[in-house]
């Protein structure tokens, strides 16, 4: 079904096949998991090009591919040149290398064929999930809560943002997570200003607020998830903000409805902050779209006007950084656009405002 929705927009834009080198967008249609190989998808066939370290996992997680293996001191290029003479394919230009494409070029130009740019072709087909995918990404963020639930607890003073990013890996792992979604968040005190904050070896101290970024992976799915808390007790600013914060949050996830451009989900959250005059530090898109990947197609951006439709999944995260107060908040959580077409919550953990208790 998948590789039929890709073949008729290939007819749509008159290209013969498309060369899937995104290693997500090769996952998506064939099953491969493997680091390296080369799709071709074609009207009338569908192709994985690999060496002989991967032919065997190919044969276990393929079905009605046909499977071309470069010979030892082979290159892909000329197991490839007998498959595309005289045809116009697509290919991945937002994520092909530059070498690579540079290969393709002068192969096709050498065939009697043509290279044409695709943009978002696979990932626009990524966009809407199947039960079974929505299965998985549920599954994903139910880890991400249980994650929540059992570090909390551990938290002390002294220990360091690694320290603590470290255990949430580890947990999550136990838990069932495939590994960690990207490189865990773990911002204390005022490095909560900084959206992306690396985990560093700054020790969290009593009554400062504390950040985790992070998800888990289930079956190749993501989830991504960010909870602000006090560790100890903070200023009464801190907790109004995040009030303002939530209820930007909560009020764009109760926008969700079908019809509607995404981008009108991230001025509803924008709105609500500029009413309280904090947009100004709002300073990223309200969210992004989740699955085979943590950060995919597409972002939910104030310009964005992609519709809202059925089986989508999204993160909804607003976040402000007041540097110059020296703390920041983000909330996020992942959703899905149910059968009613609104957004039905996967990650559960408690958002409301919490103090975790520092004297133990």
């Amino acid at each position: 079904m998948k590789v039929e929705k890709l073949r008729k927009k290939l007819a749509e834009e008159k290209l013969d096949g498309l060369l899937v080198t995104d290693k997500i967008n090769r996952r998506y249609l064939c099953g491969f998991t493997g680091s390296n190989g080369l799709l071709l998808v074609t009207e009338n066939a569908l192709q994985l090009f690999i060496d002989g370290r991967y032919t065997q996992q190919a044969q276990q997680q393929t079905q009605e591919v046909e499977i071309c293996e470069i010979p030892v001191g082979g290159n892909l290029i000329e197991v490839l040149r007998p498959f595309v003479a005289g045809t116009v394919l697509g290919f991945e230009a937002g994520t092909i290398a530059y070498q690579r494409f540079l290969d393709f070029q002068d192969l096709m130009e050498a065939v009697g064929g043509r290279l044409a740019a695709t943009k978002n072709m696979i990932e626009e087909l990524r966009m809407f999930k199947t039960p079974e995918e929505l299965s998985a990404i549920r599954q994903a963020a139910k880890i991400a809560d249980q994650t929540l639930e059992m570090i909390l607890p551990l938290i002390r003073t002294g220990m360091t943002e690694l320290e603590l990013a470290n255990e949430i890996d580890y947990r999550s792992k136990k838990l069932g997570s495939e590994g960690p979604a990207f490189e865990t968040i773990v911002a204390s005190g005022p490095r909560t200003a900084l959206p992306h904050a690396h985990a560093s070896n700054k020790k969290i101290e009593v009554n400062e607020l504390i950040m985790i970024d992070f998800g888990s992976i289930h079956q190749g799915y993501y989830s991504d998830i960010t909870r602000t808390f006090a560790f100890g007790e903070v200023a009464n600013e801190i907790i109004e903000t995040y009030q303002k914060v939530l209820s930007a949050q909560k009020q764009a996830i109760e926008t969700v409805a079908l019809g509607k451009p995404l981008g009108e989900i991230d001025q509803v959250a924008r709105l609500v902050l500029e009413q309280e005059n904090l947009v100004q530090y709002f300073s990223h898109n309200l969210g992004h779209g989740i699955g085979l990947s943590c950060h995919e197609y597409p972002a939910l951006a104030p310009s964005e006007t992609l519709l809202i439709e059925k089986n989508m999944s999204f993160t909804i995260e607003p976040g402000v950084y007041l540097p110059e107060k020296a703390f920041g908040i983000r909330i996020e959580d992942d959703v899905a656009v149910n059968e009613s077409g609104h957004a039905e919550i996967l990650t559960h953990f408690n958002k409301e405002w919490m103090t975790i208790d520092c004297n133990r």
